[in-house]
């Protein structure tokens, strides 16, 4: 595989023509080696758009699903970002491109260890990853200027809308019984939380995270 011309053409025919415009985001995602990221014997699959399963039953988004959710944070270099859930660890790398410092938490021990082999291999020194259940929300280090939640929940936390500046923004993925939808939510200046829906995806339920009730006939 001829990766600069698969990540080109990753750029031009899928990510660019998703709305996705922001010229920082696409010159970080147009550099980074997604291969890194990517599970032995997918690696063919690293450009192309569709999910690629991890272990534990997880996935990687589409590069351009990553690309859309991540540009809607709307970051300008300055932030300080959480990302529940570093799976492979290639959002956390496109996150530190754009952001200050992230903190990615996951509950997966292998997660964190095979995403901090290639950020080191990267030089990339400002993600923080923490094995730890962020199911609820991770105050730690709060507050954060923007969240990314790339599972599944069922609805957004309040302890992860306490942990947000005023100003800043949340994308997430919510839902139930897989009818999931990547949603921006956000604080106004009045503390009043508004919302508006990206697009519809397939994702994982975020493990541990409380399942709404079902009813049964």
């Amino acid at each position: 595989m001829n990766v600069e011309k698969a990540r080109f053409n990753m750029i031009e025919q899928q990510i660019k023509p998703w709305k996705v415009l922001d010229d920082k985001l696409l010159g970080a995602m147009a550099t980074l080696p997604r291969e890194m990221f990517v599970p032995d014997g997918h690696k063919n699959l690293a450009y192309a758009d569709i999910s690629v399963p991890l272990a534990h039953n997880q996935m990687m988004h589409t590069p351009r699903e990553i690309a859309r959710m991540i540009q809607a944070l709307e970051l300008d270099g300055s932030e300080k970002v959480l990302e529940i859930g570093c799976g492979s660890g290639y959002s956390s790398a496109v996150l530190a491109k754009l952001a200050k410092k992230v903190f990615s938490v996951d509950i997966i021990p292998e997660f964190i260890e095979q995403a901090q082999k290639v950020l080191t291999q990267l030089a990339i020194d400002n993600v923080n990853l923490e094995e730890a259940d962020a199911a609820e929300g991770w105050l730690v280090h709060a507050p954060y200027d923007a969240i990314l939640v790339t599972s599944a929940l069922s609805e957004l936390p309040d302890a992860l809308k306490r942990s947000l500046n005023p100003g800043g923004k949340i994308v997430a993925v919510i839902g139930s019984a897989g009818q999931y939808q990547c949603q921006v939510f956000h604080l106004d200046d009045e503390n009043s939380w508004h919302h508006h829906v990206l697009f519809p995806i397939v994702a994982k339920p975020m493990i541990n995270a409380e399942e709404p009730n079902q009813f049964e006939f």
